[in-house]
């Protein structure tokens, strides 16, 4: 701005892109100006437009305007903003190109617009005189797209080598017994997937997404746990800037204020205010010289508690699983018992899944803790060869209805498959980006089941009556849990 109608040999003028410039003046309320407009007060569109045509009349030589014209996610065209349209339709009016007439489509203003290769493997970056690119992998992807399509080649063509690790750390298991696909994806092969927009969105808020929604009602909750009064835990929440302004964020607060409250009772209610909250650490010898090492922390005296908004899912139950054992066998005199609360299947109500000891006698509680993460430990090292269809929400309903004397299939389905539900369309385990990696997109259950059982996948402690890999698996990771574990709602 302060030198925009200074004469300058080249001018360049960087992020013109639609919706960008002229910039957005969003009306403020405390304007009062807006309410008795007159002619001839400032607009600061109008203004930028003015900035333009100065920078414009400043360039003597050359003149050099960049926008973003593709999306770097979809490839979809984005036009640039409205005055640099105009501009190039002043080109078009007003300049003639050699051997342009007639109805001929060459246009002024494509001899000055250039258009960049937005992606590395662009096959024009290694064409043409003067290559941009001497990327060998970038010139492979560029061959590759430019030559003929193949089908897609299997995820993996044979198990990986075994990992061969004599120690294995609890939060690893954990996180495949939490998420098997993503967790052999993760650790084995180094790749991470995210699906979120990491921008930062400065606007102020006024309704929020269900993410957002519960991100608010999680710190309402864990305030509360820590013995925060639920007004103070609001007020501190508004300050953060994360609620709608006035009567919608009270809205927001009201919406969740029911639920939050009874699940922090519930988790008040179990625990004793004056027990120790301190972390232990666990190492867990097992057979073979294999061991399980690693810290709990949320252990309250003897209950290992987990308290969250989220309703109280398949993930959640296996997480308390896993850190149970631990706690059992590495200190087997202490009679450690597991809750996990959280919202349940209904609208307002409260879940609370129970582990209790094994057994009163400590040499017994400790053996069987020590065979159940065996158990896992065996799961972890085949998930850690390959990615295993072992899906958290759909293995546990095909292991609970198996259970119940119920057809398995539906209520698997139900949990596998994306489609509407009576808030609309409901994304579910199908649609996970590690799933969708691995098994090459989304597929239905129907594909999913029409693998067999591995050959070292039967015998001893595995559900030979079950003729699919999937059901059999699902009744390794599950049986176990499902046997100890109590559930209540309220």
């Amino acid at each position: 701005m302060p030198m925009r109608s200074v004469p300058h040999r080249v001018v360049c003028l960087l992020g013109l892109d639609d919706e960008e410039f002229p910039r957005r003046t969003p009306r403020d309320g405390d304007d009062l100006m807006l309410s008795d407009p007159h002619v001839g007060e400032r607009d600061p569109r109008s203004e930028d437009r003015q900035l333009l045509l100065d920078a414009l009349l400043a360039a003597t030589e050359q003149l050099l305007i960049t926008y973003t014209g593709n999306d770097e996610r979809t490839n979809t065209e984005r036009p640039p903003a409205v005055p640099i349209g105009e501009l190039l339709d002043a080109v078009d009016a007003t300049v003639r190109c050699e051997g342009q007439g007639g109805d001929a489509e060459l246009k002024a203003s494509d001899r000055i617009r250039v258009r960049h290769p937005l992606q590395p493997f662009d096959p024009r970056n290694f064409t043409g005189e003067s290559p941009w690119s001497f990327d060998g992998v970038a010139l492979d992807g560029a061959r590759a797209l430019t030559g003929p399509r193949r089908p897609a080649a299997p995820f993996l063509t044979e198990p990986l080598p075994e990992l061969g690790e004599r120690d294995v750390e609890l939060d690893d298991l954990v996180a495949f017994v939490t998420a098997p696909v993503r967790s052999f994806l993760r650790r084995r092969l180094g790749v991470s997937l995210y699906d979120a927009d990491d921008e930062v969105d400065d606007a102020l808020p006024i309704d929020l997404d269900a993410l957002e929604k519960w991100g608010v009602a999680e710190r309402l909750l864990q305030a509360c746990l820590r013995g925060t009064p639920f007004a103070s835990a609001v007020a501190a929440e508004k300050a953060r800037g994360t609620l709608p302004p006035g009567a919608l964020g009270d809205g927001v607060v009201d919406a969740v204020k029911h639920v939050v409250i009874a699940i922090a009772t519930e988790a008040h209610g179990l625990t004793s205010s004056d027990a120790e909250h301190d972390p232990i650490d666990v190492r867990v010898a097992l057979d073979h010289g294999r061991s399980v090492t690693g810290t709990v922390t949320g252990v309250t005296g003897d209950t290992l508690l987990s308290v969250s908004y989220s309703r109280v899912a398949a993930r959640h139950r296996m997480g308390a699983w896993v850190r149970f054992l631990a706690l059992a066998a590495t200190d087997p005199e202490r009679d450690f018992s597991a809750m996990t609360i959280g919202r349940g299947s209904g609208r307002d109500d409260v879940r609370t899944c129970h582990l209790k000891p094994f057994s009163a006698d400590p040499d017994e509680r400790a053996r069987a803790a020590r065979a159940e993460l065996g158990v896992l430990l065996d799961l972890y090292d085949r998930g850690m060869r390959e990615p295993l269809p072992i899906f958290p929400k759909s293995s546990a309903a095909w292991a609970e209805a198996r259970a119940a004397g119920q057809d398995p299939e539906p209520a698997a389905r139900r949990e596998w498959e994306s489609g509407y539900g009576k808030w609309g369309w409901i994304e579910r385990e199908d649609a996970d980006l590690s799933h969708t990696l691995a098994l090459g997109g989304r597929i239905s259950l129907t594909d999913v089941l029409a693998a067999a059982p591995a050959a070292d996948e039967s015998g001893d402690g595995w559900a030979d009556e079950e003729e699919t890999r999937l059901g059999r698996l699902a009744r390794r990771y599950w049986d176990p849990l499902a046997q100890h574990e109590q559930s209540s709602s309220r």
